[in-house]
């Protein structure tokens, strides 16, 4: 007796069948949409886990992607909106480059503080030498950045990633949150708007004086050790530099180089 033939069960019209090689999360999202092709991220949108890598790296060097860019008016940096990687939900993805777009943001708006305080017309030398000595770490961190973009993609053949990537840059990270909060208050309450009014002296007395508060609260929690610690040392021996050339200079040559009048 010849074997019996084995029917397949019918399937209605429209209905595709779901490819072998399909992702877990796309089979997620059709179950919950019902098959409805508005209710799944746009194919447009969808890229893979090496090019947001890729675009890690290159928002903490202070550049925009097409997949992260620089939103001044948040401002921050932002992931553009719809992207998604296939084996990672929305949110898990959200969750997973928050800690990177953070950082990078930080970064940013020091790089502008920076801009800004150069720009001005009535910067004075300690606030200049200040904003040099945070620019000066600024590349520092940025440098490590790209150094451990070329360590990344040495190779080829070896695969990094975002997972992977939140543990070699944590440090970098956490660098970039402190030097966002050494430049926060550095300057006083209306510099931007009535700098012009105020006194040399006043201004560098502010600076200084914000630079040692940090440095006091930052010996307190990690004992005078740790990357922090020695970035507010470098930063702080920076913006005394105008003082120190004062100095320098009355004691050698008997002469208070002082146009600024910040000594008085």
């Amino acid at each position: 007796m010849p074997p019996a033939s084995m029917v397949l069960p019918h399937q209605p019209a429209g209905y595709l069948e779901t490819p072998v090689a399909e992702s877990f999360i796309h089979k997620l999202q059709l179950s919950v949409s019902k098959g409805l092709p508005h209710a799944a991220p746009a194919p447009a949108s969808r890229t893979d886990e090496h090019e947001l890598v890729k675009s890690v790296f290159q928002v903490l060097q202070g550049f925009d992607t097409p997949l992260l860019y620089w939103d001044k008016n948040v401002p921050a940096f932002c992931e553009k909106p719809g992207t998604y990687v296939s084996h990672l939900s929305r949110a898990s993805l959200g969750s997973v480059l928050k800690p990177f777009l953070f950082a990078a943001t930080c970064l940013k708006r020091v790089e502008l503080f920076v801009g800004k305080v150069r720009s001005c017309d009535h910067r004075t030398p300690t606030l200049s030498a200040f904003a040099s000595a945070v620019d000066s770490w600024l590349m520092r961190l940025r440098e490590a950045a790209l150094k451990e973009e070329e360590m990344s993609f040495v190779s080829v053949d070896r695969t990094v990633t975002l997972l992977a990537l939140t543990d070699s840059m944590s440090s970098l990270c956490s660098g970039a949150e402190h030097l966002h909060q050494v430049v926060h208050g550095a300057v006083p309450d209306g510099f931007w708007d009535s700098g012009a009014n105020m006194a040399s002296s006043e201004v560098a007395v502010h600076v200084v004086n914000h630079l040692y508060k940090k440095l006091n609260e930052v010996c307190l929690v990690e004992d005078g050790e740790g990357e922090p610690y020695h970035m507010l040392l470098v930063i702080f021996a920076g913006s005394l530099l105008p003082y120190l050339q004062c100095l320098d200079s009355w004691l050698y040559d008997g002469i208070l180089d002082d146009p600024y009048e910040e000594l008085r």
